[in-house]
């Protein structure tokens, strides 16, 4: 039998469309959060790669209000693949990071919209206080909830250096109270760091597996304009990956999680006017069929370094009872 390379991983279009019995699409929504790494709270620069400009929704114009945001995104992505079903995307800043009442607010102003079936929120794993995990346990229990954890590495001196300002317990922690709670929880890891060797990457894909995460989300490190990183980049301190070294890296990533853990993202991008470095970050479906073909060509797939070990990890990282929230 033909095997491609998009069936030698989880990928979460075919998650989505088992659980929901269609295409459903996530709809990027701006929310007006910050950061504790950006208020003065924990620290105020921010990670060492990041410019607001470039997590901000494509369709966002400035003092649009959610429900106008997802309108947008459901005419558009409705015209174009004739979708009827969406999930609303938090993704700027920590979008776990305000006032329980503010966020109860937002959540629900999302999913009282036309088409929504449920919400993705991307945070940070210092930004789940005991009151919000209680908030998302709540609306875990009448809608699809995805929680999306920015770890990205399980080494506190890769932290550190990233100017994260959290710690390797504080994802743990993170994780462990969203599983506690049934709620499905995804780690955001960045492969290639400055200092990581292939053991260290290695080493946080088992922390991913250890602790029992639902999906995750690879990122290659890309260079944005106005940030420390450019400035380390622009004075030769720091040499983006080749395209080919983080395919090499991806797939010996995957190699390592469980075929249970649904990959949300094999790379990530920038919009163009803002990426420095590497010149192939804007071009993610280049990257994406890249490593599929890489795949087939090594005949390898998701899980396959894990042996004897995967039908335990199997049971450990099913995800929770999500089928019948998404169709009810």
């Amino acid at each position: 039998m033909h095997v491609t390379g998009s069936q030698r991983y989880r990928k979460l279009g075919a998650f989505l469309s088992d659980t929901f019995g269609e295409k459903v699409y996530k709809i990027g929504v701006y929310g007006g959060f910050t950061c504790p790494n950006r208020d003065g709270s924990k620290g105020s620069g921010g990670c060492l790669y990041c410019n607001p400009a470039s997590s901000a929704p494509v369709n966002y114009v400035p003092g649009m209000s959610v429900t106008e945001q997802l309108a947008v995104g459901c005419r558009y992505l409705g015209r174009r693949h004739g979708s009827r079903r969406f999930i609303a995307y938090f993704q700027d800043y920590s979008t776990t990071y305000a006032d329980v009442d503010r966020l109860e607010a937002l959540y629900r102003e999302a999913l009282a919209s036309p088409g929504i079936v449920g919400l993705a929120l991307c945070t940070r794993p210092d930004c789940l206080s005991a009151e919000i995990l209680d908030l998302l346990a709540t609306l875990n229990r009448e809608t699809f909830l995805w929680v999306e954890l920015g770890l990205q590495s399980a080494h506190e001196a890769t932290l550190a250096f990233l100017n994260r300002c959290h710690s390797v317990a504080d994802s743990r922690r993170a994780i462990t109270g969203l599983r506690r709670r049934d709620i499905a929880v995804s780690g955001h890891v960045i492969l290639g760091l400055p200092g990581e060797s292939r053991d260290a990457m290695r080493a946080t894909a088992g922390v991913l597996t250890e602790t029992g995460v639902h999906g995750a989300k690879l990122h290659n490190l890309h260079v944005v304009a106005d940030t420390p990183l450019a400035e380390m980049h622009r004075r030769g301190e720091y040499q983006a990956l080749t395209m080919t070294r983080y395919i090499e890296l991806a797939i010996d990533f995957l190699e390592h999680l469980p075929p249970a853990v649904v990959i949300q993202r094999l790379c990530g991008d920038a919009p163009p006017r803002l990426t420095v470095a590497p010149d192939w970050a804007p071009r993610k479906m280049v990257v994406v069929n890249a490593i599929e073909q890489e795949l087939v060509r090594r005949d390898t797939w998701q899980g396959k370094a894990l042996g004897a070990a995967l039908e335990d990890l199997r049971k450990r990282v099913a995800l929770p009872g999500m089928s019948g929230r998404a169709r009810g």
